[in-house]
């Protein structure tokens, strides 16, 4: 495991279809072995628990790399939301990592006076 928490490092548990148990661990041998990743490990329901870097790689890198492996995720309604959900929060993470932040223009808003042209013709 590498040391720290980075400010996008996230946690999934993803739930697998069923298959040959080493397949499973190969998988996780496989994950490890990539940078972003800080850990990877399958529990006793069949959940692959993954710890990431998610400003660096995200779930639309990571279920290409099971598929290569013949691991596949769960077909059922709530983990196809679920890994939805992830997608998108990937994303987003990706996004904010290189975004400048702030707000949308480089101009604060002015300050009220405590006048109003609304309502007056001119």
């Amino acid at each position: 495991m590498k040391p720290g928490k980075g400010p996008f490092d996230v946690t999934r548990k993803i739930l697998l279809a069923p298959t040959a148990p080493e397949r499973w661990h190969e998988a996780v041998t496989r994950l490890k072995t990539i940078e972003p990743i800080i850990d990877a490990n399958i529990d006793q329901n069949g959940r692959l628990r993954i710890s990431y870097d998610a400003s660096c790689v995200g779930m639309r890198d990571i279920e290409p790399l099971l598929d290569e492996m013949s691991v596949y995720r769960a077909s059922g309604f709530w983990s196809r939301i679920k890994l939805s959900w992830y997608r998108f929060l990937d994303e987003n993470a990706k996004s904010n990592a290189v975004s400048g932040g702030g707000a949308c223009c480089n101009r604060p808003p002015a300050a009220h006076d405590g006048s109003s042209d609304a309502g007056k013709a001119h």
